[in-house]
């Protein structure tokens, strides 16, 4: 199976690739961490103004291409080391509101100018169980949401929460402004130095109008989309730290010569660059899925997985190419270093997939476990 881009594919790469060359550098990066994600907000509302948030959206919501596009998109935001905005509020909340039938709304996420922000996490480690800790009460005038949801990304910068509760006839989204009363919101900094909250629903009410019906299995089938993208931004961070890597090799002299030509960097990065091409002919095979409308859960798995450990394992072998300079503020490489155990989790952790696919029926029919 080929999966070497097309040539409109190859243009979406260089026209992206451009594009955050020149909007979202890595001095970029660094302002983002030091502001928060408002720094970031110029070049997303940029990136929905020439569509790149739209990328497997469907047409009727205002989207164009296909999860394959938007696998290699992500790659290149991944590079840059792009904050993972457009992932939540776009891919993961999209997918839950066409789910919904709510097009209108995720037409307004992929113009980049409404930001939702997916709250559904409740205990200390990720699960597939539907919502337990948050409940939502139908009252005269509407809902009323009481619970708790913990690691929510992008609720800074967010116009609502896609907030998933527990309701008489099951499970059900609700779509809460931000500053609605009731909500309370702790935050906590990650070794990327971006926040995530966590947030507490204390009566909040909603109207009636904003709370949807949704089969938990639909939710997963969104959980399980964003992965591949997930998956292809931990790709798009480990080639990028790689280059790095490569280039300070080639720059950086030991005992008259460079360090790439020691048998010990060439072989961490040899194992390197295995990583990141397995993880991304994963990714690639499970966004084509995907898009080909074809069963995909397991492959997701298995790309956020293999991608996740990939990311790790790159960024690792980058910095120690770059010795005691790697964990130096002043050196980019530990901007790589930093996101990677982010990349790892985000989404789903590794321990989720794992569990997925010792459950999945081997090609004899029996079950791992």
């Amino acid at each position: 199976m080929n999966f070497q881009p097309n040539d409109e594919q190859r243009m979406l790469c260089d026209s992206a690739r451009r594009f955050f060359s020149n909007e979202f550098p890595l001095a970029r990066v660094r302002e983002t961490e030091a502001k928060g994600l408002s720094a970031f907000l110029p070049v997303y509302r940029e990136m929905g103004r020439l569509g790149f948030l739209g990328i497997g959206v469907p047409e009727e919501a205002g989207g164009s291409g296909d999860w394959l596009d938007l696998a290699l998109f992500a790659e290149e935001a991944g590079h840059c080391l792009v904050p993972t905005l457009p992932l939540t509020s776009v891919v993961l909340s999209g997918q839950a509101l066409l789910a919904c039938g709510q097009r209108e709304a995720v037409a307004e996420l992929a113009s980049g100018e409404r930001i939702a922000a997916p709250a559904w996490l409740e205990g200390d480690e990720a699960d597939r169980n539907p919502p337990a800790a948050t409940r939502a009460v139908t009252v005269a005038d509407g809902t009323s949401l009481d619970g708790a949801k913990r690691f929510v990304q992008g609720f800074e910068v967010a116009d609502e929460v896609l907030v998933t509760a527990i309701a008489e006839a099951g499970v059900c989204v609700a779509r809460v402004p931000r500053t609605a009363p009731g909500i309370q919101a702790s935050a906590e900094r990650l070794s990327s130095l971006d926040l995530a909250h966590g947030l507490a629903f204390l009566g909040v009410h909603v109207p009636g109008a904003a709370v949807f019906s949704l089969p938990w299995s639909a939710w997963l089938d969104a959980i399980d989309s964003a992965k591949i993208v997930a998956a292809a931004w931990a790709v798009g961070a480990s080639r990028g730290a790689l280059d790095m890597a490569i280039t300070y090799a080639k720059d950086r002299k030991q005992f008259g010569r460079p360090i790439g030509s020691f048998q010990a960097v060439q072989h961490r990065l040899a194992d390197a660059a295995m990583a990141i091409e397995q993880a991304s002919a994963m990714v690639h095979y499970a966004a084509w899925l995907r898009a080909s409308h074809k069963p995909f859960q397991r492959e997701a798995a298995m790309a956020k997985l293999v991608a996740g450990r990939a990311v790790r394992q790159v960024t690792h072998a980058a910095t120690l190419t770059h010795g005691g300079y790697g964990f130096m503020e002043e050196f980019d490489i530990q901007l790589y270093f930093r996101r990677a155990k982010l990349l790892d989790l985000l989404i789903e952790g590794p321990a989720v997939q794992r569990e997925l696919l010792a459950e999945e029926e081997a090609l004899d029919l029996a079950r791992v476990c």
